[in-house]
């Protein structure tokens, strides 16, 4: 009988512990789903938010936009038409809606999360990309609280900050950026740049992130993730997803 309820114990806390998560992916069929397991050996779970246009994950919460606006844990925040950018900054974010051409700030905890630059929907930011479309946002990211952007231009791709400075530069043939902290993940035309490493991949086209530690990379109409903590990068296939 003591073995008996030993066994039962045991059960009981095993069936408690919780998988490990990566993080949560935007599938092919517009699903937020979370990526159960550790390294190339992971499972998804059930779609929990659908009709996702872009999404985005930090290690404390998920933004998702939809037709509808932004989707967060405390409700929905009506929102520019069309897919968006995300970077995250501890408790908030930040927002590009590229047809629109607004940048929007999002503060965890409000009843009304977006903030638009200078106060209202339609007003410009201090900077933003030339009108005329000869700027193209690739990446929206945060550098000590600040702003960036990783901006297409006719003379390369630059990193650039709210103000209208630039901060860097990335090669000209640089495909699909991320900018991150401390520097910028971009496809080449054999595969990733990160760090000072390249990681084989042919025909990447976008980057969304998971969580704090890992990207969503889509290539060629399959989804990987990328670990990008400096040392420990590493790229595997995700399931289908309903692909």
């Amino acid at each position: 009988m003591k073995i008996l309820i030993a066994f039962a114990i045991c059960v009981s806390a095993w069936a408690q512990v919780e998988r490990p998560r990566i993080g949560k992916m935007l599938d092919a069929n517009g699903g937020v789903r979370t990526v159960y397991g550790i390294a190339s050996s992971v499972t998804l779970g059930e779609a929990e938010t659908t009709g996702v246009l872009s999404s985005g994950c930090s290690n404390t919460f998920c933004l998702a936009k939809t037709d509808a606006g932004i989707v967060s844990a405390s409700g929905i925040a009506s929102a520019p038409a069309g897919p968006a950018l995300f970077a995250f900054d501890g408790g908030n974010a930040w927002v590009w809606f590229p047809e629109s051409r607004q940048l929007a700030q999002w503060s965890n905890g409000a009843q009304n999360p977006l903030h638009y630059c200078r106060g209202s929907i339609g007003t410009p930011p201090p900077w933003s990309p030339d009108s005329d479309g000869g700027d193209e946002v690739l990446s929206v990211g945060v550098n000590s609280g600040s702003v960036q952007f990783a901006v297409r231009r006719l003379t390369g791709v630059w990193i650039v900050n709210q103000d209208g400075s630039v901060a860097g530069a990335l090669p000209r043939a640089a495909g699909a950026v991320m900018l991150i902290p401390g520097g910028a993940v971009y496809a080449t035309r054999t595969g990733i740049a990160i760090h000072n490493l390249e990681i084989p991949l042919d025909g990447v086209t976008a980057f969304s992130w998971m969580s704090g530690s890992y990207l969503e990379v889509r290539a060629g109409g399959v989804n990987y993730a990328l670990r990008i903590d400096l040392g420990r990068e590493t790229l595997f296939q995700l399931p289908g997803g309903g692909q």
